[in-house]
């Protein structure tokens, strides 16, 4: 079964431009523009229904961590169909929502930076439940096959939640403060991008143990910054960037060579998968362009570009 947060490519791409507050819906064949829709605020990340037809958002705010403006306390609903705005969750606090990930029960799980907490939220009744994780969550994945929520906590360490019962299990200390994240498709991997230091983390996702310390050539291991990881969903390839670096690395996940290292524009961001399974995007956030580059050797393909600060690229059928 496919991972509900990291599905097969489809023909239809849709891109946060939170600078701009804006969603732009694209055509995965064309890279064409076709729809952009106003945001109530600054939209950073999207998570899709089961049956494709709903993408939540997560309306963070203006500024970043730690310099935030004005921050949110809203999840956007867009129908994918419609391409249209059609409601919006108020999460009754100020948590600047930021990390977006769906369970299989339905469940809509957010990160909420300002409220150190994990949010469960019921999108048939927006009835939200914090879970408390003691510092600032902003990232997080799902791992379906035990469980189990992992959560980036800034600058620190990993939070470990049960996702049936609703809590705190463990917390991971790496080598290194991480912040970037991702799961296997199989959901027995979990992947940690250092913020100080070039290296990628592997981790068990059942025993919690790391496995491997991977470095990240062609990356400065001197210059403290975020990272990005996702895994492909036929579960391929590993890739990383390196925001202030403006760098993409390509590792294969069976054996964790690093095949490509490559340039991109500034502050590269978020990862998407085109529907052939042999092409990916990244969004360069600080010059709001979209990267296409082939997985096998990282050759760049094809560029667009979007409303300023896309962070976020996610293709649906």
């Amino acid at each position: 079964m496919p991972d509900l947060n990291n599905r097969p490519g489809g023909p239809n791409l849709i891109v946060t431009a939170k600078s701009a507050h804006k969603v732009q819906f694209l055509d995965a064949a064309t890279l064409t523009i076709n729809t952009t829709i106003d945001m109530p605020g600054s939209t950073h990340e999207l998570a899709l229904s089961a049956d494709g037809r709903t993408a939540y958002g997560s309306v963070y705010g203006d500024g970043i961590f730690a310099r935030r403006v004005d921050p949110d306390r809203r999840i956007v609903v867009i129908d994918l169909p419609s391409k249209s705005l059609t409601r919006v969750i108020d999460l009754g606090a100020v948590y600047a929502p930021h990390g977006l990930m769906m369970a299989e029960d339905g469940t809509l799980w957010a990160t909420g930076e300002l409220g150190h907490a994990v949010l469960a939220i019921d999108p048939e009744s927006d009835a939200i439940q914090p879970v408390d994780v003691g510092a600032t969550a902003h990232w997080l994945v799902i791992s379906h096959a035990n469980g189990k929520a992992f959560v980036s906590v800034k600058m620190d360490h990993l939070v470990v939640i049960d996702l049936a019962s609703r809590a705190v299990t463990d917390r991971i200390k790496l080598p290194h403060a991480v912040e970037g994240i991702a799961v296997s498709p199989d959901g027995s991997t979990v992947y940690a991008c250092a913020q100080t230091a070039a290296e990628l983390y592997v981790i068990d996702a059942a025993t919690h143990a790391l496995r491997h310390a991977i470095p990240i050539e062609g990356a400065d291991g001197q210059k403290t910054q975020m990272r990005r990881v996702r895994v492909s969903p036929d579960n391929r390839y590993v890739l990383v960037s390196s925001n202030q670096d403006n760098h993409v690395a390509i590792y294969l996940a069976d054996g964790l060579e690093q095949i490509a290292s490559f340039p991109v524009k500034k502050g590269p961001m978020g990862f998407g998968f085109a529907p052939d399974g042999r092409r990916a995007y990244v969004c360069c956030h600080d010059d709001a362009e979209m990267w296409e580059f082939e997985l096998a050797s990282g050759q760049v393909t094809r560029t667009v570009q979007t409303a300023a600060g896309c962070e976020f690229v996610v293709a649906y059928p």
